[in-house]
């Protein structure tokens, strides 16, 4: 198929041929095409469901065996819907202007598609995009529940969804990439398998693994996008910059590791690298790990770098013949590191998910 699908929006899918006859199941010549396509082309996901289900609509309204029919009962649709009463505008005027027409209620119908498909108020956990075909074989979860819901995916991942959260995934990933969409929070357990990497779309964010734990933020009436990587590493992107050409992206993205968080303005369209709230120790805590007896303040440093995984900026003037004395026990890093800076006449600051000490001004 030579057509360029691009650029299409809901109603230029919904009038395709190619695409009603994958969707009405009929046609297995066209399937591999559009699995593919749907695959190849995650960014344009929400828009072929939209337009599928538009078209499963109509011909649930008006049961047809042949396509001409179908496309001639949308004509007849928009002209039952548009035309007035007490005038003949729409049968005395040129097939053009019902196009237009046909073209405004697909849009009408369309959006009322979405809303129902993301409204936080819908009540079903586990429905299935579609019942008369498996040709494609998404599925939707939503949580409407107070607790957690976990979801274990066909790879052998662990989705935990939080309420008032939604995630579409397909039954069955592709042989290239494990694609799913998310609206909401949710924690992320991938397997591994560098050969299909793992994409999390949520609202204007990408997320891009190959296996690791880290938590997204994305509900659809936030300011802001936030990953924040529990172990491995992760590359986040703007989606409007991965779709430009998700193959080649590794400038374009922001690299987080354990501990670390970035944080997407959707109005500013860019991400702040930070560190998470409550970075968690990354190390197995023996007994004394935090007992410092007169140990080089260097030497302080540097084992709070390996325990948390987190880089810690000084001037080596700053640090030069002094030594701390002090034993910490379950204190957070933040409170440790406020307690080492109030004792040592310092101060710091989380800068680009870095640790940045200063003499006390």
């Amino acid at each position: 198929m030579d057509k360029d699908y691009s650029r299409f929006e809901i109603e230029d899918f919904a009038f395709d041929e190619s695409f009603r006859r994958w969707v009405s199941g009929k046609d297995s010549s066209v399937r591999v095409f559009w699995e593919s396509y749907l695959e190849s082309n995650p960014h344009q996901t929400d828009v072929i469901l939209a337009a599928r289900q538009l078209v499963l609509d109509l011909q649930n309204e008006s049961p047809l065996t042949n396509d001409s029919a179908l496309v001639e009962s949308i004509w007849d649709n928009v002209q039952e819907r548009t035309q007035p009463k007490q005038k003949v505008f729409w049968q005395q005027n040129s097939r053009w202007y019902m196009a237009a027409a046909a073209v405004s209620m697909l849009i009408v119908i369309s959006a009322s598609v979405w809303w129902l498909r993301h409204s936080p108020t819908r009540v079903s956990l586990d429905s299935p995009l579609s019942s008369q075909q498996d040709s494609i074989l998404y599925t939707e979860h939503v949580n409407t529940q107070q607790k957690p819901l976990t979801l274990y995916l066909e790879d052998g991942s662990l989705v935990t969804l939080e309420k008032n959260s939604r995630l579409m995934y397909p039954k069955k990933f592709g042989p290239s990439s494990r694609i799913v969409h998310l609206s909401g929070k949710a924690f992320f357990d991938i397997t591994r398998n560098p050969d299909r990497p793992f994409l999390i779309y949520a609202n204007e964010t990408v997320t891009k693994v190959l296996g690791t734990s880290f938590t997204i933020s994305a509900y659809q009436h936030d300011n802001e996008v936030i990953v924040a990587v529990k172990s491995g590493k992760v590359s986040v992107f703007p989606k409007k910059d991965f779709d430009k050409s998700p193959q080649n992206n590794v400038a374009a993205g922001v690299v987080l590791t354990p501990n670390q968080q970035a944080v997407f303005s959707r109005k500013q369209e860019q991400f702040n690298k930070t560190l998470v709230e409550q970075p968690i120790l990354l190390t197995s805590k023996e007994s004394n790990m935090f007992d410092f007896d007169n140990k080089p303040l260097a030497e302080v440093f540097g084992v709070l770098e390996k325990a948390y995984g987190v880089e810690i900026v000084y001037d080596a003037d700053l640090v030069l013949n002094r030594s701390l004395k002090v034993s910490f026990d379950d204190e957070s890093l933040q409170e440790k590191l406020m307690i080492i800076c109030n004792t040592m006449d310092m101060s710091y600051q989380i800068v680009d998910a870095k640790v940045l000490i200063e003499k006390k001004k």
